[in-house]
C-alpha cells in the first residue's frame, strides 16, 4: 500500500548539519551567524527564534526533514510545502523549495512555523482551531544563515564545496522561476516555482511540480450568465497520480478552475482513471467546504497531445454545486498538487479565455 501511494519516501541528506557548517567555515566574514532550528508541528502558531535581523539583511534558509500526517503511508510535507517565516508580525511568506534566500524588508526578530497547505485562518497567520495538529509527527531541521553582505559570491563558493545543499539556494537568487505576468500564487499556499511563462505560446503557462502544491491565480471580474463559457487548451505530459484522485492520500492532480464571488471554486481536472464527468468534493480539510472537482479528461491515451476544452460555467456550477448561484467570476486558477505521492506532474496551458456570448472573448487570460 505504501509503495503504491508514494513516489518514493523522503531521503534525508546524510550529515546535513556538519556539511553545511563545514562549507560555511570557508566563507570567512561573509557569514554573520548560522543558527540551527528543530521544528515540529506543535499547536503554537509561531516560534520566536531569537534571531534578530536588520532591515535589508539577506537571510538564507536551508531545510531538511519531513512533517508526517501518516508515517505508515509515508504521507507528509517537506519545507517547500509547509515552512513559513516572518519578521515580527510582518506579512508571512513560505520558503521556496527547501533552500532559498530573502532580504528582510524591516528590522526585527525572525519567527517561523510549520503549517500544512491551506490551513491558516487568515492572512495574519493565525491558526484555524478547527484543524488540530496533535496528529502530526516528524520534524524539519533548518539552518538560518545571516549574511554580512550580498550572499551571491559566498553561495557560489559554498556551492562548489556542497552543490547538493547550496546549488538550489544560489539558483533561486540568480535566476528565480517567476509566474507569468498578471498571475500570482494564492497566499494560502505561498510562493512557489511550479508555474512559468511558456516560451512557445503567448499567454501560455508551463507547469512542472514534484512533492509540492501551488495555485496560480489570474484576477478577473465578469458576470456569470447562461452564456458564460471558459475555454482552454492544454497538453499534459505526465499525470502526478497513478491512483484515483478522489481520496486524501491520492489527491495529486492538475486542473484549471474558476473562482466565484461566493468563495467557492469549480475545478476541471484530468484524472488518471476516474470516469469522465465524475464530480466530487475536495477530500482535504478546509477545501472540502469550498472546492468541487469535475473530471473532464481521463486516462493516459492523450498524454503529450494538445486538447481543447470548452465548458458552460453556469450549467456546470448548477450540476456540480447547486444552491444559490454566484453573481460573478472573480478569478481563473491553475492548480497543481503533488504533495501526497510526491511524483512529478507536467503540463502546459494556452488560449485560456472567458466568453459571455460575444463573438470575441471577453477575457484572454495572460494576454494584454
Amino acid at each position: 500500500m505504501r509503495h503504491r501511494l508514494t513516489g518514493g519516501g523522503h531521503v534525508p541528506h546524510p550529515d546535513f548539519q556538519s556539511r553545511i557548517e563545514h562549507a560555511l567555515q570557508s566563507l570567512g566574514d561573509a557569514v554573520q551567524s548560522c543558527t540551527w532550528l528543530d521544528l515540529r508541528a506543535t499547536p503554537t502558531p509561531w516560534q520566536d527564534t531569537g534571531i534578530s535581523v536588520a532591515a535589508g539583511q539577506a537571510v538564507t534558509l536551508i531545510a531538511d526533514g519531513m512533517i508526517y500526517a501518516s508515517r505508515a503511508l509515508d504521507i507528509g510535507f517537506e519545507a517547500r510545502t509547509g515552512l513559513w517565516y516572518r519578521i515580527d508580525d510582518a506579512p508571512m511568506a513560505k520558503i521556496v523549495g527547501n533552500a532559498c534566500t530573502f532580504y528582510s524588508a524591516r528590522a526585527g526578530d525572525l519567527r517561523i512555523t510549520t503549517k500544512p497547505p491551506g490551513e491558516f485562518a487568515g492572512r495574519d497567520g493565525q491558526f484555524d482551531p478547527r484543524y488540530p495538529r496533535q496528529r502530526f509527527a516528524g520534524a524539519l531541521t533548518v539552518a538560518v544563515i545571516l549574511w554580512r553582505c550580498d550572499p551571491i559570491d559566498a553561495l557560489q563558493q559554498a556551492a562548489q564545496q556542497e552543490p547538493t545543499l547550496f546549488d538550489a539556494a544560489l539558483a533561486r537568487l540568480q535566476a528565480p522561476i517567476l509566474p507569468p505576468q498578471g498571475w500570482h500564487y494564492l497566499w494560502r499556499l505561498g510562493q512557489g516555482e511550479i508555474f512559468s511563462p511558456s516560451p512557445r505560446h503567448e499567454g501560455g503557462v508551463c507547469c512542472h511540480t514534484q512533492a509540492d502544491v501551488g495555485i496560480l491565480q489570474f484576477p478577473v471580474d465578469l458576470p456569470l450568465t447562461e452564456e458564460t463559457r471558459v475555454d482552454w487548451s492544454w497538453c499534459v505530459e505526465q499525470l502526478p497520480s497513478k491512483l484515483p484522485e478522489h481520496t486524501e492520500p491520492t489527491h495529486d492532480y492538475l486542473s484549471l478552475a474558476v473562482e466565484f464571488d461566493n468563495g467557492l471554486d469549480l475545478t476541471w481536472m484530468w484524472s488518471v482513471s476516474l470516469p469522465t464527468d465524475t464530480v466530487f468534493q475536495c477530500p482535504l480539510p478546509w477545501w472540502d467546504a469550498r472546492e468541487t472537482h469535475w473530471v473532464v479528461r481521463s486516462g493516459t491515451d492523450q498524454l503529450g497531445q494538445w486538447v481543447n476544452e470548452s465548458r458552460s460555467v453556469l450549467a456546470d456550477y448548477q450540476k456540480a454545486i447547486g444552491g444559490d448561484l454566484p453573481k460573478r467570476i472573480v478569478g481563473i486558477w491553475l492548480i497543481a498538487n503533488t504533495v501526497f505521492q510526491r511524483a512529478q506532474g507536467r503540463c502546459e496551458y494556452r488560449d485560456i479565455q472567458l466568453h459571455n456570448g460575444q463573438r470575441h472573448p471577453v477575457v484572454r487570460v495572460g494576454i494584454p
